[in-house]
């Protein structure tokens, strides 16, 4: 019995040994086989996000699909976009200045960035909708610049560069809370450190090594002593902990997205930035079925009349509204007549909602049963963003109305479809509750002359 104990206690020991040894040679697996298109696609896509055109400028070995089963840099899979070799990347840290040098372009935005000149850039850019209000990914910088050149002109640099409705290149490679760029001179083991993750390798075999800064081999202070093995399993000196690049988007309208890395100042000692697999994805309580951007529109018999925008989405002096309700109309009307309404949505949002449909459809009874009668549908908002991203919104919110009567049947020749962006407040943008208010779609009834409405019922369209 003992010696069974015994025997089998041997082999659960021999296991773990080897289980062990196993797990410490874990290394991170690189493929540079895989195309741009296909990174972007199938690698980092999640939920809610449809892309379209997808382009890559810089080497093919600068990037790759990487799986990380350790987790040596907290991403388990993804893509990684680097400034020199993408293999280089693979521990462990065994050398302290590795790098490959491709002697190409830098980029015009990370110079800026940057403050200085880069080179060897890598770009990847693509289109693309979402589904909800807000647009999220993760990711980690790491550099071989960590720590000998932290404070110096080498400051490698990276950007998220993004445009659409609302975004003018807008960096999300941004420090949280104050929005600094994200470089080796901003997060480092001096500055922002909760942040950074130190994987230094330490020569101890060679009494001189060369000083990169002083371009001259000088005195290695660690010579003799005992080496100390670099934490994680990856060649970088030094990485971030996983961050988040987040912002608020237009569901279904298009934007385009530049992710770029650059070395600065030289063309030496690589950087790169890990992207996590199904990170790049949107969320939020708005949820709309989106159309296809990037597919070839086809004409088909069943489309729904077109209303000419360029003709009705013109938005000329007109009144002030300030009626919702409905009144009762007299018994004949003897001139041209008008009846207001209104419905309000929500920030940022040009959704119909069940509530909308329910008032909506008895808008286009109302139509219906008069058939003289044509609708002005005028889109507003409150002054929150840009005048002109708000110009768009309210252009949406209109056509949002008018799609739907037109899918209820109302011929596209009876509406007039118009926006006002912010011009057009009803109440005071200074309050939550005239902002509420003004981020509304007006519809006016214009009854034609001599129609009789003396059989005319009054639709509720207030909801209790």
């Amino acid at each position: 019995m003992i010696n069974t104990k015994l025997e089998n206690g041997l082999r659960l020991a021999l296991v773990l040994v080897i289980l062990t040894i196993f797990h410490s040679q874990a290394q991170i697996t690189i493929d540079t086989s895989f195309t741009a298109e296909r990174l972007v696609k199938k690698i980092l896509i999640g939920n809610g996000v449809l892309v379209g055109t997808v382009s890559y400028q810089g080497p093919k070995h600068a990037i790759a699909y990487f799986r990380d089963p350790d987790f040596n840099v907290h991403l388990e899979e993804g893509i990684i976009l680097t400034t020199g070799n993408a293999f280089f990347v693979k521990g462990p840290n065994r050398v302290p200045d590795r790098g490959w040098a491709s002697g190409t372009t830098g980029d015009e935005d990370l110079d800026l960035l940057s403050a200085g000149k880069t080179h060897d850039a890598a770009i990847l850019e693509f289109d693309f909708v979402t589904s909800s209000e807000y647009l999220s990914f993760n990711f980690t910088f790491g550099s071989e610049e960590y720590l000998e050149y932290v404070g110096s002109k080498y400051n490698d640099v990276f950007g998220f560069f993004i445009d659409g409705p609302g975004l003018n290149h807008v960096n999300l490679a941004v420090l949280p809370q104050t929005g600094e760029p994200i470089t080796v001179n901003n997060i480092n083991h001096k500055k922002n450190k909760k942040f950074y993750h130190d994987n230094g390798y330490q020569n101890t075999s060679q009494p001189y090594i060369w000083d990169n800064r002083k371009k001259k081999p000088v005195r290695n202070k660690r010579y003799g002593k005992t080496p100390k093995k670099s934490p994680y399993n990856v060649q970088f000196d030094g990485f971030t902990q996983v961050l988040e690049a987040r912002c608020m988007v237009v569901p279904n309208e298009i934007y385009h997205i530049k992710l770029a890395i650059a070395d600065v100042s030289d063309y030496i000692l690589d950087s790169g930035v890990f992207l996590e697999a199904g990170s790049f994805r949107s969320f939020g309580d708005q949820l709309v079925v989106w159309d296809n951007p990037f597919e070839p529109v086809q004409n088909k018999d069943s489309e729904r009349p077109a209303v000419d925008l360029m003709v009705h989405l013109v938005a000329p002096k007109a009144e002030h509204l300030t009626s919702p309700g409905l009144p009762d109309p007299p018994a004949t009307i003897t001139g041209l007549e008008r009846k207001w309404y209104n419905i309000q949505f929500e920030f940022n949002s040009f959704d119909i909602t069940p509530a909308h449909s329910r008032q909506l459809e008895k808008l286009s009874d109302l139509v219906d049963d008069n058939p003289r009668a044509v609708v002005k549908i005028i889109g507003h908002t409150d002054n929150v963003g840009s005048a002109a991203y708000n110009d768009k919104l309210s252009a949406q919110r209109s056509m949002a109305v008018t799609n739907y009567l037109l899918d209820q049947g109302v011929e596209s020749s009876r509406i007039k479809t118009l926006y006002y962006g912010e011009t057009q407040p009803i109440h005071a943008n200074s309050t939550a509750y005239g902002r509420t208010q003004n981020r509304r779609v007006e519809f006016i009834l214009e009854f034609e002359p001599e129609l009789n409405t003396a059989n005319y019922s009054k639709p509720n369209l207030v909801e209790n």
